[in-house]
This record gives structure tokens, sequence and C-alpha cells, in this order.
């Protein structure tokens, strides 16, 4: 019998059929993955147009206390994004109690001091406890450090002395990334996050195709089969796969449907990704769904109980993500062909270049997707191995 025909024999196609039955008829499982896999979609759109909304929409709201004499000054810091009101008097800790972000006071003698080419004072008030404080305050310091050098170049001129001499140079930041690369820095997380749904999705599956299995002395009586190791291995790796898998489709297919509602266009991004895409994304991810699946299953095989394998396994699920997240944090380069090559990492650079539009190597993708597969291979050998050994089954 060749090999093909060991993979699609009666015995396999049966054990098969019963994996995959069980997986997609416990709707706990099921459930568990569509809902996280919709979840952080909608979390992340959310955030995005709150974060937009936040810092697009939102005004300074900012008191002039004691400014009836400077009414100039009132007019020149009022702007679309800064509110400003005049008041004669009153307490600054319980202006900015009111609802106001700042308070900015000026000096008695202001104008008086002004006209004489002093330096009069600017008191500004502000409670650092504030969530908005920080951003209110650099707002202010901008637009006072601006109307300082307009006030400044006038006096210069009209003493007849050029504003250019007192700037030697003049700076001009251009700005010369593409939304292409913007696009990498804000969604830097969704390849983690997409790489963590096939983790979750396929975590309660694979628990109980394992150690719950060995717990209902079912496992006992697949082992008495006549059917080798790896092929028992190998169905419950595609059952559990597949799970891990739907929940993946489905986050990319939901991120994808969410973009129009979000506004990237205000961030500098264009959305770059079509149905071809999620499709793509969705192949690059199915080797690794198969490597997460039997990882997981050998693992839950190794376990001393079914609560022990949810143990290991809920840990062994924030690992991916926390590596993905050390690796940006820290600035890596991964540009080199052979991170391609590493599972995870590999994923990680393919996602993230499909979501913002950019090309990617096809010979580096089916370089790195087989060694994905290879590794799965080498896994289900490991795993028959151990179903040979005899403490298997009391492990509970």
């Amino acid at each position: 019998m060749t090999g093909v025909d060991r993979i699609f024999s009666r015995p396999m196609v049966a054990l098969l059929r019963k994996e995959f039955l069980e997986a997609w008829r416990d709707r706990r499982a099921l459930w568990m993955a569509i809902c996280f896999s919709l979840l952080f979609p909608v979390l992340l759109a959310a955030s995005t147009i709150f974060f937009v909304k936040k810092h697009t929409e939102e005004s300074t709201r900012l008191v002039l206390l004691g400014g009836e004499d400077v009414p100039l000054l009132a007019q020149q810091l009022r702007g679309a994004s800064l509110e400003v009101d005049v008041v004669a008097e009153a307490e600054p800790r319980q202006l900015l109690a009111d609802g106001y972000d700042l308070v900015l006071q000026v000096e008695e003698g202001f104008v008086e001091a002004y006209r004489q080419f002093r330096t009069p004072k600017l008191y500004l008030y502000v409670d650092s406890s504030s969530a908005s404080a920080g951003r209110a305050e650099r707002h202010l310091q901008e637009r006072l450090g601006q109307l300082q050098q307009l006030i400044a170049g006038q006096r210069l001129a009209a003493r007849g002395v050029a504003p250019q001499l007192l700037a030697p140079w003049q700076l001009q930041v251009r700005d010369v990334s593409t939304p292409s690369s913007r696009g990498t820095l804000i969604l830097a997380m969704v390849p983690g996050l997409l790489i963590l749904t096939l983790f979750v999705a396929s975590l309660a599956t694979s628990v109980d195709t394992s150690a719950g299995e060995r717990e209902r002395l079912s496992l006992e009586t697949l082992l008495l089969q006549p059917l080798p190791g790896w092929q028992l291995i190998a169905a419950k790796t595609l059952a559990v796969a597949s799970m891990g898998w739907l929940g993946a489709l489905l986050a990319v297919g939901a991120l994808v449907a969410l973009m129009p509602l979000m506004p990237l266009a205000e961030l500098g991004i264009q959305q770059a990704t079509t149905t071809s895409g999620v499709i793509i994304m969705g192949l690059l991810l199915l080797p690794l769904a198969l490597l997460v699946a039997v990882v997981q299953i050998l693992l839950a095989l190794r376990s001393q109980s079914f609560k022990d394998a949810q143990t290991q396994l809920s840990i062994l699920q924030l690992a991916p993500v926390t590596l993905l997240m050390a690796l940006d944090m820290s600035r890596v380069e991964l540009s080199e062909p052979f991170w391609q090559l590493v599972p995870l990492v590999g994923q990680q650079q393919w996602l993230k270049s499909l979501l913002v539009g950019d090309a990617v190597s096809v010979a580096l993708v089916l370089a790195g997707s087989l060694v994905s597969l290879l590794l799965v291979a080498v896994a289900i050998a490991c795993g028959s191995r151990a179903l040979r050994r005899e403490s298997l089954l009391g492990a509970v």
C-alpha cells in the first residue's frame, strides 16, 4: 500500500470524520473561537476611531485670567482647536475644577511693561493629574511660541533690523514616509493578534481531543485500533487546525470589513487589502495553524490532567504575542531572508506587508511555509512515538 493509499484509506477517512465531527459539535469551543475572532477587530476599529476623534475634534479650553486689558492676546490665541474665555477675577484651582484645561493668568501691569519693552510674566496653571493636561499644555506652548516670534519680528522690523539676523538658518521638516510605512507602524499589532487568534480559537478543541479523551478513556479505544500513531496525531491535528484557521479567517475578514469605517485616511494610511488579500492571508496562516495545533496537542498529551493542559496552553498562547511585541519594541531588523523562514516571525512580516499593500516574495513565502510544514511533520512523528509509551494513559 502506497503512502497516498494509507492517507486515504477507509480507517483513516473514518478517523478524520470522527475527529472533525467531535471538534465542530463542541459548541463551547466553536463560540469561543468565533467570539474572540470578532472581538479584537471590533476593539481595534473602535480604539482607532476614538483616537482620531480625540486628537482631531477635541479642543482645548483656556481661561485668560485678568485678560480684559489684553484683548489682542486673547484674539491671537483663539483658534479652531483652542477656546479662550476671558475672566476678570477667579480662583485658578476652581476654574480647573469647573472643566477648563488650562488657566493663563496675566501679570498685573502687563500692558505697561509690554509697552516699555520689558518682559512681563504670564502664569500658567495646569492640573497635571488630568489626562488631557499634557496635550493642552503643549498646544498652548506652541501657540504662544508662534505669537512670541511674530511680535519679536515686528519689533525688529519697526527699528529697521532684519528679523533674519536672529535666525541664521531655517529648518523645514519634510516627511518622506509613504502610507505603507505609516500603516506598518500603526498596524504593527494586527499580525500578532491574528496569530494569537490561532492559539485561542484552537485551544479548547486541542485540550478536549487529547487530555479530554484520555480522561474519558476514549483515547485508549483509539489506540487499540489497527491504525499507525502518526495517522491518529495527523487526524487530530487537522481537526484542531480547522478550528484555529476558522478563527483566523473570521478575524481577517472582520478586520478588512471594518477598515472602511476606520479613519485610516486621516492617519495617512491607504487601505490596500482586498478580497484577494484576505484569501492570501488565510493561505499564509494555514501552515502555521497546523503547527500551532500539533504543538498544542503534544503539550496537552504530556500534561497530567485536563485542567493542567488548559493551564499550560493558556500560558503558551501568550508566548507568540510576547515574542513578536519584543521584536517590534527592540526594533530588530527583520528584513534578512533568514527571518522569513522562522515560523511566527515570517507570518508576521508577510501579514504586515499584505495589510498595507506591499509586495511579498513568493519564493520566501513558499520556503517559510515549507519550513512550517516540515516542523509539523517532525511534531507528528514525535507524537506518534509518544503514543507508544505505556505511561501515556496513566498520566491522569
